[in-house]
């Protein structure tokens, strides 16, 4: 069976898989069509949707034409059950519910909000909704009506992607939410509701002062620009956060906060967590080797760093690269000359449009002459630091012979004790289809977790979770690696470390030489970076 989908791009999916689409005036007719499939949908209606105040001479003989096209297309899908049949004074797309993205989508949040619903399955049906967001909706399709309608699925979208986060919390998984709800509510830092569930996963994370914090940006928000306050959910679950409850979710859960309860104890500014001390330090930037084993390390690294203060106060820290030059006294680009003839150069390395991109460039297949960047979070106001979370939001270019890599490194010898490196993602297919993620301890081999398949020419999430007693690597919310499954010990590196993003100029190990076929440009494009104590 085949699948018309409008949430992401425009599309038919035929039964094989293949993908069908079209010019964006078919796609506007699918679309105005399949919002509303199994019903007639007047001409008028259609032309309104399609062309809005400006229609063609000949309306409705274009709109015939289009919808000729649309049943070609659904032939070639193979799906002989969905057409476009005309009926007095308009047409109807036949799809039944189950084929339509949109409609299956709903279905699955209905199902979802049923009072006699198990947690579990709650779960179940909400991830599978939230699945099938592939981007904007009704993307290629432009126009007042595609545009009112694609604010209204969006909407949609957000709401039931708040609801899947509760429904994880619910069921205890408070770590595969962090990360996309962070997203989600640094995307939308007005939607309460997020921000709500977002404190609330915070808190099961065993992270109350991070979740305090949240409660006072968003109170700020709200007095500067809008001169309101926090609702009294809000104001509740931050009372029962500062007070150590020990159950805090049952405040913010809406069936359980009873209409009278807006504050608990007297109303008052939500204070500001205290910033923990930094001692100054002094960091030294050298050009060092870099040996093919290490699958995360840079040339250029922090060599001298005493360990931080152990501190309880938690502080989260984002960089998104919206000035023109890597922040100062923070980020440093690399220099460095590599054992294969190619180089590491702060000339590959750019800030604009709100990301910073890495380049490699050259064709050279011996490698010498290539050239490759590397940026690090490592100077005296950079992050160096033992056991946190790090975020990246990241994409690459295709291109053999370059690998993009991104992970933490440490700037101390290897016979340190308690020295090693994580990677969060190395990708050294050029097609950038897969990626696998290693963490290495002080006298162990490398562990590699599995390969994994995804399309890293988009927007991902990338993240590492270290603590003293595990490392956990996560891709848009879901963890790949978990050094708590695995079936033996694993060595989990005790010194400070720095995030770094690099491209690995080939060949070198299993990166291989570029060739006439790699594009002039290769680049890893960054839109933020975050850490987490």
């Amino acid at each position: 069976m085949g699948e018309i989908r409008l949430l992401g791009p425009v599309e038919v999916r035929a039964p094989d898989g293949s993908v069908l689409a079209g010019e964006p005036r078919r796609l506007a007719v699918l679309a105005a069509l399949a919002v509303d499939a199994g019903r007639v949908v007047q001409a008028t209606t259609l032309i309104d949707r399609v062309w809005g105040d400006d229609p063609p001479g000949q309306a409705a003989r274009t709109l015939g034409t289009y919808v000729t096209r649309i049943r070609r297309m659904l032939e070639q899908s193979g799906d002989s059950s969905v057409t476009v049949v005309s009926q007095a004074g308009g047409y109807r797309l036949t799809a039944g519910h189950d084929q339509v993205d949109l409609f299956r989508f709903r279905d699955l949040v209905v199902g979802a909000r049923a009072p006699s619903i198990t947690p579990e399955r709650r779960v179940e049906l909400l991830r599978q909704s939230v699945s099938l967001h592939r981007g904007d909706p009704l993307t290629g399709v432009s126009g007042a009506w595609a545009t009112r309608t694609r604010e209204q699925l969006a909407g949609e979208l957000l709401t039931a992607r708040a609801e899947w986060a509760e429904a994880e919390l619910a069921v205890g998984n408070t770590t595969v939410v962090l990360a996309p709800l962070t997203a989600l509510v640094d995307a939308n830092p007005l939607v309460e509701p997020l921000v709500v569930t977002l404190v609330r996963a915070l808190v099961a994370a065993g992270r109350p002062t991070e979740a305090l914090e949240r409660c006072r940006l968003h109170q700020q928000r709200l007095a500067d620009g809008y001169g309101t306050d926090p609702s009294p959910q809000l104001k509740a679950l931050y009372e029962s956060v500062l007070r150590g409850d020990q159950r805090p979710a049952a405040v913010a859960e809406r069936s359980q906060v009873p209409a009278a309860v807006a504050v608990l104890e007297p109303e008052r500014p939500l204070p500001a967590p205290a910033v923990p001390s930094r001692r100054r330090r002094r960091y030294v930037m050298a050009a060092v080797g870099v040996c093919a084993t290490l699958a995360g390390a840079l040339g250029a690294v922090v060599v001298s760093r005493p360990p931080d203060r152990i501190t309880e106060t938690r502080f989260t820290v984002t960089e998104d690269f919206s000035g023109t030059a890597l922040t100062p006294m923070q980020w440093a680009a690399n220099q460095a000359e590599r054992e294969n003839g190619s180089s590491w150069s702060p000339g590959a390395v750019r800030v604009g449009g709100g990301e910073v991109q890495i380049s490699g460039t050259g064709r050279n297949p011996t490698g010498a002459g290539n050239v490759g960047g590397a940026v690090c979070w490592c100077l005296d106001g950079g992050i160096v630091r033992t056991y946190g979370v790090w975020e990246v939001r990241a994409r690459f270019d295709v291109g053999t012979g370059y690998a993009p890599a991104l992970g933490l490194y440490s700037g101390v010898d290897e016979d340190t004790p308690g020295w090693g490196f994580m990677t969060m993602g190395r990708f050294d297919d050029g097609e950038r289809r897969v990626m696998y993620p290693v963490v290495r301890g002080a006298g162990a081999e490398p562990v590699d977790g599995s390969p994994v398949a995804g399309d890293f020419t988009d927007w991902n999430t990338f993240s590492i979770e270290w603590r003293a007693d595990f490392v956990a690597i996560s891709l848009n919310g879901v963890v790949v690696l978990d050094t708590r499954k695995l079936p033996g010990p694993v060595s989990i590196p005790t010194v400070p470390m720095f995030l770094y993003v690099q491209i690995i100029p080939g060949p070198e190990g299993p990166v291989p030489a570029p060739n006439q076929e790699t594009p002039s440009r290769v680049a890893a494009h960054v839109d933020w970076a975050r850490y987490t104590s």
